[in-house]
């Protein structure tokens, strides 16, 4: 999605909601040049990769093999989301 910075200013809400809700990525132009991009934040918060990984239906095999990995995770960086 390409967008004017007066469009921007007119359609905040509008816009953000784009790169919020679909991973929309928006280039902001003025003067026709490219100024800025917004894009979604990367990563995700504990709440959203509880409830994305709760929609899963998990086999024992995977279930093991997922907290061996956050167990491995965990010891690298510290807390993984375990808790």
């Amino acid at each position: 999605m390409t967008v004017t910075t007066t469009e921007l200013a007119k359609h905040s809400k509008r816009v953000i909601d784009q790169v919020i809700n679909h991973g929309e990525v928006v280039e902001v132009r003025q003067c026709g040049r490219s100024v800025a991009e917004i894009r979604p934040k990367v990563g995700t918060t504990r709440q959203e990769l509880l409830r994305i990984l709760g929609r899963i239906r998990w086999t024992d095999a995977e279930s093991r093999e997922l907290k061996q990995a956050m167990d491995a995770a965990s010891a690298v960086v510290g807390y993984a989301g375990r808790d």
